[in-house]
């Protein structure tokens, strides 16, 4: 027995059991379609990039589409191809997340302990936002895998870890690829104030910083320079001036939420993480306790998950997405507190972390669940049956007609379904779709149109117009119709 008790000592502790077990609340991705807004613009992006062969200009619906940098367009590029637009499109928000909960889990393990890296994981994995966020077509979890890999790269860095620095710039670099400056922002301002708050660190600010440099300024320009060659000063505007100086500074009125917008994040965070976050208090460490490489080091990821909080709070632009990098540091505090007082060397099988295993479970029946009723409850699953109707069908031109909701009073973050454009329909179709307000310009368009619209926006007069124009406009009855008609314009 003493012989068998030595030898799983010494067996290396592993957290390749404990990773498979946090994917469990991804499982299901696939099983409903996407949701609009967000992640039907970027579904439909990378089918028209697929579509047109291109690999620097985004496109929607015809158009050049700069809300976002490239990487998830060039993720999800060879995905879609290849695993189809149901598995395909949300594969690189999941493939991010399982990376990042590898990655902050590794640093976990090695800077603190083994059981520390495995609480590390399962906080992650048992966290409902970070569960939801990440079963989603966005930008956010590849921006997360990005900035959680540089910061811990600099933390490398500043202990002397060799090439530690380049590997940090390529990550801040590909950050900058995943949602714009704002990853080289709250880089700098991390360096900066652990400069300030870390005197025992600055000797390790020395030496050359090419490595750093090169690696950044290479994986910027892979796509930034042949972008503004390709468009010149359209996406300056679009993409520099529009989609970042604009949001951050309330220009963009769709994400202002006003001062309600100063509850969000708390809110998130608190919902988002529960029951974790009820720790979150005592995980925080004190400036009190000022000596060690591990209280330094626990600073330090106080103050990465501090600065992207208080970034994100006081930009006027506003989404519940935008505080996800707060998520793996704030984990890792809390891995770190749940383990306190283990051996440095001692990880504890799963079966005796009943409670977070069960939640981690719960939390994916709970995504899994919440999502495929909303897919339902929304209207989406409807709408998509009819453009994959649509698509089969060839038509000269597929028309949304009167999508967007009529009551524009009805601002963001209400609790209402709103209506939308549903820009995931030239995706569902696999062509541009015309967008059309007024039902004149739909007799001109090229004939056949087949036209999806809402059930109260096609009026007797519209058929008498039609009819004066020398068209036939019928209904196509469908099965599932409840939300949504469709309707055939053809010549006499």
């Amino acid at each position: 027995m003493e012989g068998e008790a030595g030898r799983d000592q010494a067996r290396p502790a592993s957290l390749w059991p404990t990773l498979l077990v946090a994917f469990l609340p991804f499982l299901g991705w696939w099983t409903y379609g996407l949701f609009d807004l967000d992640e039907g613009f970027y579904g439909s992006v990378v089918a028209e990039m697929n579509r047109r062969h291109e690999w620097i200009t985004p496109y929607y619906n015809g158009h050049p589409w700069f809300e976002k940098p490239i990487l998830l367009y060039w993720v999800g590029k060879p995905l879609m191809a290849a695993f189809g637009d149901a598995v395909g499109a949300r594969l690189p928000s999941v493939l991010a997340a399982i990376a990042t909960m590898a990655l902050i889990g590794w640093f976990a393990k090695r800077r603190f302990s083994p059981a520390a890296g495995q609480m590390t994981i399962l906080v992650l994995g048992g966290s409902l936002f970070w569960v939801l966020a990440s079963r989603m077509m966005i930008a956010d979890p590849l921006l997360v895998l990005c900035e959680t890999g540089a910061m811990i790269a600099f933390w490398e860095s500043l202990q002397g870890s060799k090439g530690a620095r380049a590997w940090c710039g390529l990550a801040v670099g590909f950050g900058t690829l995943a949602k714009g400056p704002v990853a080289i922002f709250l880089f700098a301002v991390l360096a900066a104030w652990t400069y300030w708050r870390e005197p025992d660190c600055r000797k390790g600010f020395r030496g050359g910083w090419l490595g750093f440099w090169a690696a950044l300024l290479v994986s910027v320009s892979c796509w930034y320079l042949p972008a503004y060659l390709q468009n010149g000063y359209t996406f300056i505007d679009n993409f520099f001036i529009k989609q970042n100086l604009e949001r951050f500074t309330g220009g963009d009125t769709a994400h202002n939420a006003g001062l309600v917008g100063l509850l969000i994040y708390p809110a998130t965070l608190f919902v988002g993480m529960f029951p974790w976050s009820l720790k979150l208090v005592k995980a925080w460490p004190r400036r009190s306790q000022d000596s060690g490489e591990d209280v330094r080091l626990k600073r330090y990821v106080a103050s990465w998950a501090g600065i992207v909080f208080i970034f994100f709070t006081i930009s006027s632009a506003k989404l519940p997405s935008y505080v996800l990098p707060c998520l793996p540091p704030l984990a890792l505090l809390l891995g770190v507190y749940t383990t306190e007082g283990l051996g440095p060397r001692e990880i504890r099988p799963l079966r005796s972390l009943v409670g977070p295993v069960i939640l981690v479970v719960v939390v994916g029946v709970l995504a899994q669940v919440g999502f495929s009723i909303w897919y339902d409850k929304s209207g989406q699953r409807e709408l998509h049956s009819m453009a994959a109707y649509v698509a089969n069908q060839s038509p000269a031109t597929v028309a949304a007609y009167q999508m967007p909701r009529r009551d524009h009073d009805l601002g963001t973050l209400k609790p209402k379904i709103q209506e939308t454009s549903h820009p995931s329909l030239p995706m569902v179709v696999n062509r541009p779709v015309l967008e059309v307000e007024k039902f004149d310009d739909l007799l001109h368009a090229p004939l056949p149109v087949m036209i999806l619209t809402r059930t109260d926006r096609i009026q007797p007069y519209d058929f008498a117009a039609a009819k004066r124009a020398g068209l036939n406009l019928e209904e196509l009855p469908r099965p599932d119709e409840a939300n949504y008609k469709l309707f055939l314009l053809t010549s006499h």
